[in-house]
Order: C-alpha cells, then structure tokens, then sequence
C-alpha cells in the first residue's frame, strides 16, 4: 500500500509538480479513494495499473487534488495596486497599446473576473485590454465560462461590485455578459513543455497559491517559465506566502502594504536600503515570507511562526488546558497547516476551537488575526491581535500588522506609534 501511494504521489509530482509534503499525503489517498470507487477498483495496485494506463483517468485524479480555494477580489491591496500601476505607470508608457494579462491557476473565475471588473473601473479602453485565464482543470474552467456564482464567492464587507456586475438568480449570482466577454478560458498547465512559447508576452500575470503546493524543483520551473511569459518591465502577482520564492529566483519584490508582488526585473534606487528596512515591517509581508522560508515538518516551528519570532515571544511556555498536550497541539497544528494550504475558512474553524478551551494562547490569537486579515475582517483581525498584544506585549508582528489595519482606517498616528514600537522590539531597544 505504502509503495503504491508513493508512485502515485510521484506520478503527481512528475506531471503537474504538486508536492505531496505541501497539499499532504491524506488529501491525496481521499482522492485515490474516490477515484478507486468510482472506477469499482477494490485495491490500489489496481488502481495505480488502471491510472498508468489511462490518460482520462489521470486527468480525473488530478481534478480531484486541485484545491479550488478562492473568492471574488481575493486580497483586495493587489487589485488597487492593479488599477494604480496600469493608470499611472504602465499607460504613461504605453499609450496606444494592449495590456495583456494572465491569470494562471484561474480556478473556477473568481480571479480573472475580479481584473476583468478592475480595469473596467480604471477607465482603460476595453479595446485596449486582453485577458486570458488558464487552469488545468477542465471542470473549473467550465464552470468559470458559466459564471454562475454561490454566496462562498462573495466574501468581506465591501460586495458593491456584486450589485454592479451580476444580475440575482434564486440562490446564484449570475455575471453579466458585458464582463465575461472581456475573459477568454481554456485548460492547460504551466510547466507543459511549450507553454510559453506558444504565447505572446503579458505586462501582468497572477499566479497566486500555485507555487505553495510545488515541489522545489516545480517552483523554479514554474518561475522559470513566468519570466519567459512576462514583459521586460512585467508584474508578478502572487500568494502571500510566494514573493519571497521570486525574490530568490531574481524577481524583484514590490514593496507595498498588504500587496504581494514583484517585478520581473531588478530596479536599484538612491534609498534602496532605506526602503528594504521600511519593508521589514509592512503587515503581512513580512510574516508570510517568514512562512515561506521557514516550512514545517514534525515539530519544526510552523510557517506562520518562525523559530526566532517563537523563541522572542516564549510562546514555547504557553500551557494546554482540558485536553491533553497532544491532542491541542494536534487541533492548532492542523489550523496552521490548513492556513498554510489556503483553506482559510476550515483554518479558523480549528483556531476557535482551539481557542475555546486555550484562551490565553498568544501563537492561537495571532493566527487568528492573520486569518481575518486575509479574509478583508478588518475588526474582528484587529480584536484578536490586540488579544495577542494584551498576552505578549512585545509581539512585533502583532503590532505590525494592527499598524497596517489602523493606518486603512485613517489613525495615521495611532499606526505610526505602533509600528515605532514593533521597530525597537526588533531591534532589540
């Protein structure tokens, strides 16, 4: 069983790159499991030979481990970033031509429709704007060309846009046609041979919550090939836990609150240095780079934690009430890795229980935050890292990222008072 599961974990790695260490190894074998009872199977090794011999069925297994996690304006910083850079930047030098733009995973739409409203907004020329969106799953790309979506696309407080570009149908929301026209779809995979080479050129390209779930060697293929798709001066949108991959692959990183992007080629300024401290501290980024380069396995500190923010913090103190040690750890763990893998609603379900019955965990408060954040809950984010602040007054990247949420909400001072103080914890003042 042990020898099977690792050959069809290979085979997943070898034709899309996914990384069985990153999406994990029982979200895997659920799909074989599903796979095998469609199929009437009754053991792996039947199941390995049928999948090895079909190419329909590979196709099938692979649908069944994308992990389609995203919504409507997903990260909403990086589409303001859009509108401002296309309007004031990109259009100074490039009037008269065509933004191209590609959204690759696409997943079920949400994302290349979100641009699609984004430029709409801008006041660009629709003659002048051409997006393409890509995934290599053929059943989301269907139902990304229906554009019939459920309210689990509509999330965060500000959903104006739902009013302004879909049409209310029984329990869906319906795109209207004006919108859908401006996005063409197909299926295909980025590391397929010849993916690049049969594209022009894009100014922009997302790639979000793909390379999290790669192999190392897939992460540097697949960057590798989004260098060849972009344009000299191209913009790269990625994940929150991605842009630091990019910046060791030669990217150069965007520096701007919330926004998760880089350059595809390096820009040296006058205050470069000034401007990588000033990056240190910018909610959000700073954390999820940490994620990036940290990793976990077994009890290596979580993504979301690095060693040293664990060790300044003496979270190693906090203790597990009601439940044994084991099973708690096992409860918040599973919160961090669902966190990690982008099932940001199933991660916070596992953070409140686990906080119901640990209260006063500061790592479990400062997750909590982080989740709500990502998800445009600016309150309920602020409360929760405050939470962490009353535990452990010396958190610097709780008192980061509630800078970032009281500088969007106007009290500059307020932010510029906390983000002094999160500057001398970490440095040591």
């Amino acid at each position: 069983m042990e020898m099977t599961s690792t050959a069809i974990e290979k085979f997943l790695e070898k034709e899309i790159g996914l990384s069985a260490d990153a999406v994990g190894s029982d979200i895997i074998s659920k799909a074989v499991q599903l796979r095998m009872k469609d199929c009437g199977l009754q053991g792996p090794g039947e199941y390995l030979e049928c999948l090895m011999s079909s190419g329909k069925e590979q196709e099938k297994l692979i649908e069944e481990v994308v992990i389609p996690e995203t919504w409507f304006f997903r990260n909403r910083e990086s589409y303001v970033y859009l509108r401002q850079y296309l309007k004031n930047e990109w259009h100074q030098k490039s009037k008269g031509k065509t933004v191209r733009i590609l959204s690759v995973p696409c997943s079920t739409g949400e994302e290349p429709y979100s641009i699609a409203m984004s430029l709409m907004d801008s006041g660009i020329d629709r003659s002048k704007m051409h997006i393409e969106a890509v995934d290599i799953s053929t059943a989301a790309v269907l139902k990304a060309k229906k554009a019939r979506y459920g309210s689990r696309s509509f999330r965060g407080g500000d959903l104006g846009f739902r009013d302004r570009f879909f049409d209310p149908e029984e329990n869906v929301y319906v795109l209207k046609e004006s919108v859908k026209q401006m996005v063409k779809f197909c299926t295909d995979n980025l590391l397929r041979k010849g993916f690049s080479k049969e594209r022009d050129p894009y100014d922009i390209l997302f790639c979000r919550n793909l390379l999290i779930y790669l192999s190392p060697e897939a992460k540097k293929e697949a960057l590798a090939v989004i260098k060849k798709l972009l344009t000299s001066e191209g913009i790269l949108f990625l994940g929150h836990a991605e842009r630091q991959v990019a910046v060791e692959q030669g990217f150069a990183g965007i520096h701007r609150p919330g926004v998760f992007a880089c350059r595809k080629e390096r820009r040296k300024a006058p205050d470069e240095k000034k401007e990588i401290v000033d990056a240190a501290f910018l909610p959000k980024q700073r954390i999820f780079e940490k994620a990036a380069r940290t990793g976990f396995k077994g009890n290596v500190a979580p993504p979301f934690f690095s060693r040293e923010v664990a060790s300044k913090n003496v979270l190693k103190t906090e203790t597990v009430k009601h439940e044994s040690p084991e099973k708690q750890s096992d409860l918040f763990d599973g919160a961090q890795r669902l966190a990690d893998q982008g099932s940001l609603q199933s991660a916070l379900k596992l953070c409140s229980d686990f906080l119901k019955q640990n209260p006063t965990h500061v790592r479990a408060n400062f997750l909590m935050g982080l989740l709500f954040e990502a998800l445009d809950d600016a309150d309920k984010a602020e409360n929760c890292f405050n939470k962490a602040l009353y535990l452990e007054p010396k958190h610097s990247d709780a008192l980061s990222h509630l800078a970032f949420i009281m500088e969007q909400k106007g009290e500059k001072d307020r932010a510029l008072g906390l983000r002094k103080r999160a500057m001398r914890i970490h440095g040591g003042v």
